[in-house]
């Protein structure tokens, strides 16, 4: 069973590999998609960027901006 990104996420911020790899594993068939969309010459150099750039966005990510139920809900409600 995959383990959602968010605790995925955790993992990785405590610099376990695993997470990170499954991370990269999850992103995967959206990575072979935008290849797709680009010539054979430069879809390994596309691939280390966009990888690069998932691993990027992990490092960057604040988990303490993630909001709880009751947070979501709330900012929700402001929305309509």
């Amino acid at each position: 069973m995959e383990k959602r990104l968010y605790t995925l996420l955790q993992q990785a911020k405590q610099e376990e590999k695993e997470g990170l790899g499954a991370i990269i594993h999850q992103f995967e068939k959206k990575i072979e998609a935008e290849l797709r969309q680009t010539s054979p010459q430069n879809r390994d150099d596309l691939r280390q960027e966009l990888v690069l750039k998932v691993l990027e966005a992990v490092e960057k990510y604040n988990m303490e901006d993630v909001p709880n139920f009751e947070q979501f809900i709330e900012d929700q409600k402001g929305k309509e």
